[in-house]
């Protein structure tokens, strides 16, 4: 088309060659301008068509990095797996410390990633057959593989737990390592000295999981779901906790534990579980606290306070109240010079349970 019209330009500047007339000159200026502007659209459109040619070589080298990348991540992942299911300890190690690395330089696999962790520590452990006992060296090899798994098993809780503390304010600087809303599945986990202090999660399951050792949980905090139903966890230590989200720890064993200071701001389910001297003191329940069933012996419910619906069971509102009693017995018994036992006719077997374990120490 260029052409064309470039033809037809020098064919009139041709026929005016030589004429001096104000027409020709006239003709001669639209003929220029036209070239002119010809040439403007011509080198726009050249410009436009290179600009857009760019741009989809731009775009095209960007998603075939990203599949590369993809690709690579793929493979690091698949290879992490395959050494997770070696049998030598440090080849399991490696392949955790790889998942590890993945999932701090891959947002989108990170959840992933904290499944498999999770998935491998509900994995059960080697144990020796009772039915079929072995003897001798090959006693000896598995119970150094069962020590073996131990130490992974704990490496892989001290990746997790490292990644879900997001730093104390003021004190310590913000983590930058600190893996936000991150949901745990350990439902059925054997857990053995876990030090879950300080970590925040999204959410948390840890039905039927067994707690060995005193499981630290200072400081935690959930914000949606907490599920420990039916798990194992005497002597856990949760001071300062807070579970926004429902607390469930129905049918769980949870004796001789620390729930001192914590907050539940959602509901509180205890129902079925046993709860024999577990401390309480200073806790808030701000939602329904449910302790049906619980067992509760010697258990201290000390300034603590019930804001939402109160306790369905009759030993919970036994423990409830059994601290504020004892302190008005300890009272009658300084000011009478009288044994305590006589002040407790006719309450309820909890309540004596309780003054008769503090009002020793303060009765003659």
């Amino acid at each position: 088309m260029l052409l064309v019209i470039g033809l037809a330009a020098g064919w009139i500047l041709l026929g005016t060659v030589g004429s001096e007339s104000p027409q020709d000159r006239a003709r001669l200026e639209v003929v220029r301008t036209t070239i002119s502007i010809v040439a403007g659209v011509g080198g726009a459109t050249a410009l436009l068509l290179a600009a857009r040619r760019q741009r989809t070589n731009e775009l095209a080298l960007l998603e075939t990095k990203h599949d590369a990348a993809e690709r690579r991540t793929t493979e690091l992942y698949s290879a992490a797996i395959e050494q997770l299911g070696a049998d030598k300890a440090a080849v399991r190690l490696g392949g955790l410390y790889a998942l590890e690395r993945l999932a701090q330089d891959n947002l989108e696999h990170r959840q992933t990633i904290v499944e498999v962790m999770c998935a491998y520590l509900r994995m059960p452990l080697p144990e020796v057959d009772e039915a079929a006992p072995v003897e001798g060296l090959e006693l000896a090899k598995l119970k150094q593989a069962i020590s073996e798994e131990r130490r992974v098993r704990h490496a892989a809780q001290h990746i997790l737990c490292s990644h879900l503390r997001p730093g104390k304010d003021g004190s310590e600087p913000a983590n930058s390592k600190f893996w936000p809303d991150t949901d745990l599945y350990l439902a059925g986990a054997v857990l053995r000295h876990l030090n879950f202090s300080g970590c925040h999660v999204r959410s948390a399951v840890f039905s039927n999981a067994t707690l060995e050792g005193s499981a630290m949980l200072v400081g935690a905090v959930f914000d949606e779901a907490a599920n420990f139903v039916g798990a194992s966890m005497d002597h856990a230590v949760l001071h300062g906790a807070t579970f926004r989200g429902p607390a469930m720890f129905s049918s769980a064993s949870i004796m001789d534990a620390l729930f001192t200071d914590v907050r539940f701001a959602g509901p509180a389910r205890f129902d079925n579980a046993r709860l024999d001297d577990t401390d309480f003191s200073g806790a808030r329940f701000e939602g329904v606290a449910l302790f049906e069933n619980a067992t509760t012996e010697d258990t201290n419910f000390d300034q603590a306070v019930f804001t939402g619906s109160a306790p369905e069971s009759t030993a919970a509102r036994d423990g409830r109240y059994a601290w504020v009693l004892l302190q008005i017995v300890s009272t009658l018994c300084r000011d009478s010079n009288t044994k305590y036992s006589r002040h407790l006719t006719g309450l309820p077997a909890g309540f004596q349970r309780a003054i008769s374990r503090g009002s020793r120490a303060r009765c003659p």
